[in-house]
């Protein structure tokens, strides 16, 4: 009884101990509430409820604060995270999700630190925040921040690699200079003290070259141009103020100019017409089409690439677009007049036979001795129906069908619209004993093919081919087969119209006339007893098929902006958007021991006359000039200054 009583008790004990700790969880205490399962389950480890009670809203507790730290780690809040996580820990020691989780945690707060140091970065140190990304990347692939940082360091790596170095503003100021048959060097070196420029001769660059210039109120860089120009020689901007010169050779362009890789997209132009036009007119061979992606990729110089830029500009440009509003017209007039009186049409007569029965009928055969003795009551006439019909009808019909379509088309593509059925065409064909039916479709109704043609001005020229065929009869064949009789109206055109005016094809009439009739002999031939001795029928029958077309312009071709039309593209041997020039003005004579001279005069009448030739002298020497404005007067260096240099 002891036993009995103390387990009793202990039950009891257990029991209230469940409900308080689950009451204490309802209230929100859910730390308090586990804890007291979690030693009540200790003290009284025999009872099932209790244990199960505690194991359950164990489970629950550990599946909210999971995904509040999800969720937490998800929108970035690694310090919530980890304290979910770190709860979890305190109930479940082994929790895997939350070991996993507070790890995850740990990499996320490591990766926030990365990244923000990659950004502080990214302007002064791109390589080493690029480092910094590839890190994060190795850890999480997926992270969005650290790719689309990435993304951006290295796309502004690539815009700085493909620009190239400009010149130092000095050399746009304006120089006058003289020299006649004078060291190339020699020029250099006096264009180098007055740009401050250094220049960097390759070794093939010949040393006794000379040249003889006189120019007057130009800046420096283009002064360069020209001379290297006519000394069938080219430059290599390394900088601001440095020039790399080198012989014209393509040989040495091979060595020096930089080539640039670039992919256009395109949206609406064919990748094959960019690439033949790419070819005709860039001269670029190494291009390459993607037809899937209608992607262009070309390598070649910085100028041919702008002038291939600007030449796809103007080619993809988006297709011009019309809407066609069709209207078609198909008006049916009838005109039937049935006027008459219907007469029996036969009278027959015949011998009656008695049958038997007191009834005399129609017999094939008599006897002769009944053939002698004929009365009236012997003979049978029949005269079919022995009504007689006047008809009185006159009928008149006017039946309108209309289809009314719009199309929205390209502007040179074609369209079409057909409205109508298909009528089944059996073909028997035998072969070696063997009889085949094949069945084919012949279209019937309305068929229109248009092609319209948009000009710049909104001039619109419409290719129009319209088609109206109808069963008009069928037969059987010996074979049984079907055969249709096809009735067709059809006209081509080609009309013009304006943007929103309708234009009208009409006039393509189809008649048919029928009389049919029935009269008494003689008396039904008379003009006016006709009507009166005999039944006349007259059927008239016009169609006529309308189509009216309303061309509406949705979209014209956008032209683009003069820079992009028409622009400078070098000469025949070198591609370029930068043409030769001496800017804002001069006048200068240029001679050079392979190239002759050349005179330019000043474009503008206000600007100072060319200046004249020097006397000859001993030695080659040009003669100071004093500048105006704010160019700059030269005189031939004795020496080789400190900014030249040989490669």
């Amino acid at each position: 009884m002891t036993l009995i009583a103390a387990s009793l008790l202990t039950g009891c004990a257990a029991d209230m101990a469940r409900k308080q700790g689950e009451s204490l969880i309802y209230e929100g205490e859910v730390e308090q509430g586990l804890q007291f399962l979690k030693e009540k389950s200790k003290l009284y480890p025999d009872d099932i409820k209790l244990r199960a009670s505690f194991q359950r809203q164990l489970d629950i507790t550990l599946g909210a604060l999971l995904k509040e730290a999800d969720n937490a780690r998800a929108r970035g809040d690694i310090e919530l995270a980890s304290n979910r996580y770190q709860q979890m820990l305190s109930h479940d020691k082994g929790n895997y999700r939350a070991l996993e989780g507070l790890r995850l945690s740990e990499i996320a707060a490591r990766q926030d630190s990365m990244l923000k140091y990659a950004r502080e970065i990214k302007d002064n140190k791109p390589e080493e925040a690029l480092d910094v990304l590839a890190q994060m990347l190795i850890d999480n692939p997926r992270n969005t921040q650290a790719l689309k940082l990435r993304d951006e360091v290295e796309s502004r790596k690539t815009r700085e690699a493909t620009l190239r170095p400009g010149l130092a503003q000095s050399l746009k100021n304006p120089i006058s200079l003289q020299f006649k048959d004078q060291s190339i060097s020699s020029v250099f070196d006096i264009i180098s003290r007055i740009g401050k420029v250094n220049f960097i001769f390759d070794r093939d660059v010949a040393p006794n070259l000379r040249t003889t210039i006189y120019a007057h109120d130009s800046s420096v860089e283009d002064v360069i141009n020209l001379i290297l120009t006519t000394n069938q020689l080219d430059k290599k901007v390394l900088n601001e103020n440095t020039i790399l010169i080198y012989p014209k050779r393509p040989d040495k362009d091979r060595d020096y100019k930089d080539l640039v890789m670039r992919t256009f997209y395109l949206s609406n132009a064919d990748p094959k017409q960019v690439l033949a036009m790419i070819k005709q007119m860039v001269k670029t061979k190494d291009v390459y089409i993607d037809e899937r992606l209608s992607m262009l990729v070309m390598r070649d110089t910085a100028e041919a690439v702008a002038v291939a830029e600007r030449l796809i500009a103007a080619q993809d440009l988006p297709q011009s677009e019309i809407i066609l509003d069709v209207e078609i017209l198909e008006v049916t007039s009838t005109d039937l007049l049935n006027m008459g009186i219907e007469y029996p049409q036969k009278i027959s007569a015949s011998i009656g036979v008695p049958n038997g029965l007191g009834a005399i009928t129609a017999g094939n055969s008599i006897s002769l001795d009944k053939l002698n003795n004929l009365n009236k009551s012997d003979v049978l006439v029949n005269i079919g129906s022995p009504a007689v019909t006047a008809n009185f009808a006159h009928n008149k019909g006017n039946t309108n069908i209309l289809a009314n379509p719009k199309i929205r088309v390209k502007n040179r593509e074609k369209a079409k619209v057909q409205i109508g059925d298909r009528v089944p065409v059996i073909t028997t064909t035998t072969n070696n004993g063997v009889t085949s039916e094949s069945i084919t479709y012949l279209d019937v109704g309305l068929t229109l093919n248009v092609e319209p043609t948009l000009s710049i001005d909104n001039d619109i020229s419409v290719k129009v081919s319209l088609e109206v065929s109808n069963v008009t009869d069928k037969s059987k064949t010996t074979s049984g087969n079907t055969v249709y009789t096809i009735g067709t109206r059809n006209a081509t055109t080609n009309m013009s119209a304006r943007d929103g005016e309708t234009q009208v094809l009409a006039g393509l009439l189809s008649r048919t006339n029928q009389s049919t009739g029935n009269a008494l002999p003689g008396l039904g031939e008379l003009p006016v007893l006709n009507r009166l001795f005999g039944n006349q029928s007259d059927d008239n029958k016009k169609t006529e098929l309308i189509l009216l077309i309303t061309p509406r312009v949705v979209r014209n071709l956008a032209i683009p902006s003069p820079h992009i039309t028409t622009f400078e593209s070098g000469t025949e041997g070198a591609i370029s958007t930068n043409p030769l020039r001496l800017r804002p003005s001069s006048s200068i004579k240029i001679n050079s021991t392979a190239a002759g001279s050349i005179m330019m005069p000043a474009p503008q009448p206000m600007m100072p006359q060319a200046m004249p030739e020097p006397a000859p002298q001993p030695a080659p020497a040009p003669v100071a000039q004093a500048a105006e404005d704010n160019s700059q007067a030269v005189t031939p260096p004795t020496g080789r200054g400190n900014g030249m240099g040989r490669r």
